[in-house]
């Protein structure tokens, strides 16, 4: 497994967090400023002289402090902020240009000091883009505290260096097997004997009546190996307790229960990540550990195949959100109710077939925009006047449907009962 965590990105969460943003040499860097667990990410590291053997930083050089080489790594990160000092968390190898103290030595001399107290893991600077060499005091006190500072290679970018060394310290084999021990009883929690493998999840501190919610994260193309690993980094990244599991094409998660705007930034980072893939996170209520497991799988599954009939592309669903409409769909005469809504939209559907043309996908569009053609046509990615063309072709098979707001709720529920007919046929 081998995570594909961007150095542009890093993850700024609300609850105790503030982010800047620079332009350097052409990539954003987005500066965390947020305070983290001290236990993030369980005990698997990895030592820096580990690390510095690793291909990918073959070009490396020991620029002080070498004698801290043992320093251990429990996971990486980039900082650019003026004020680093005090963002610095245990076992963290930070990555940096020094944009911020290229004109403070004094600064980066504290830096390395603060590192020091905090028990930081080390630094990796790229010479050359902001400053050429390491003061001769920073040297000093990287020496004073055994406090290894590694030259990077200029042309290998963090990205590259991040996946590589996390996947050394992922893939060790006792993380790895804790966290397959966690997924199959978390499956066994799901599939199997309820009450045992609630036990089990003690043994990992998940007590009975632990308030928890279940998602099932979906994607247009599945998900490799890479993609599981890095939603791991990011969750144990954002300080989220978790338990992550494989299911059919699908990951399951076990979370405890926290705001769901929190989940929803993971997400959004994500998919600046898994570009392509159109994640999808059904989520279910939120209830005590060993209650309504196998309940609260199926509100995350029918929240998640909810979210693709309404025609969510990326985001976080609660069922909260689709409570009502997951009721409607349990309606003994829901198949008539779909019938008659493809009734209804038969002429511009019959047109759509017959002509090869998209007056359907047109007309959910412009209704789900607020019929702003505006925006409609930026996202039918059509001209404004291709747009009214084909909004004069609806009305004249629909009537002037198009033009009484109460006809356009009726067109909404009609489009949405024909999408999930169309969703049933697709599965």
């Amino acid at each position: 497994m081998i995570t594909k965590i961007a150095d542009k990105i890093i993850l700024c969460l609300k609850k105790q967090s503030m982010c800047q943003k620079h332009k350097l040499d052409g990539h954003v860097v987005v500066q965390k400023a947020y305070n983290v667990h001290p236990n993030l990410g369980g005990q698997n590291m990895i030592s820096v002289n580990e690390m510095l053997k690793l291909p990918v930083l073959s070009g490396s050089s020991i620029l002080a402090g070498q004698s801290g080489l043992n320093r251990k790594i429990k996971y990486l990160d980039i900082l650019e902020v003026p004020d680093a000092e005090n963002w610095l968390v245990s076992y963290e190898f930070i990555l940096t240009t020094a944009f911020a103290f290229k004109d403070n030595e004094d600064g980066l001399s504290k830096l390395v000091e603060v590192g020091a107290k905090r028990n930081l893991a080390g630094f990796g600077i790229k010479l050359g883009r902001f400053i050429n060499s390491l003061p001769a005091s920073v040297i000093e006190a990287a020496n004073r505290y055994s406090m290894p500072i590694i030259g990077l290679p200029i042309n290998v970018p963090y990205i590259q260096i991040i996946k590589d060394v996390m996947f050394e310290i992922i893939k060790s084999e006792e993380s790895l097997k804790r966290s397959l021990a966690k997924s199959d009883v978390f499956i066994q929690l799901l599939e199997g004997d309820v009450q045992t493998a609630v036990e089990e999840l003690g043994s990992y501190g998940w007590e009975r009546g632990t308030p928890v919610r279940i998602g099932v994260l979906t994607s247009s193309v599945g998900f490799n190996n890479d993609d599981i690993a890095l939603l791991r980094h990011v969750l144990l990244r954002a300080d989220l307790e978790f338990i992550l599991a494989p299911r059919h094409e699908d990951l399951v998660i076990l979370l405890r229960d926290l705001p769901v705007v929190t989940i929803k930034e993971v997400v959004e980072f994500l998919k600046g990540q898994l570009k392509g893939k159109n994640l999808m996170l059904g989520l279910s209520e939120p209830r005590p550990l060993g209650k309504c497991i196998k309940h609260s799988l199926n509100e995350a599954q029918v929240a998640s195949q909810l979210s693709k009939v309404l025609g969510y592309k990326i985001g976080v669903i609660p069922f909260s959100q689709i409570k009502m409409l997951s009721i409607i769909l349990e309606h003994p005469q829901l198949g008539e109710i779909i019938s008659t809504a493809s009734h209804m939209l038969s002429p511009i559907l019959d047109h759509d077939a017959n002509q090869g043309t998209e007056l359907f996908k047109t007309l959910k569009v412009f209704l789900e925009s607020g019929k702003n053609q505006q925006i409609a046509s930026s996202l039918l990615q059509i001209h404004r006047n291709t747009l009214r063309y084909r909004l004069g072709q609806i009305e004249e098979l629909l009537g002037d449907q198009l033009l009484d707001s109460k006809s356009n709720f009726i067109l909404q529920l009609a489009i949405f009962f024909h999408s999930v007919y169309q969703h049933k046929a697709d599965v």
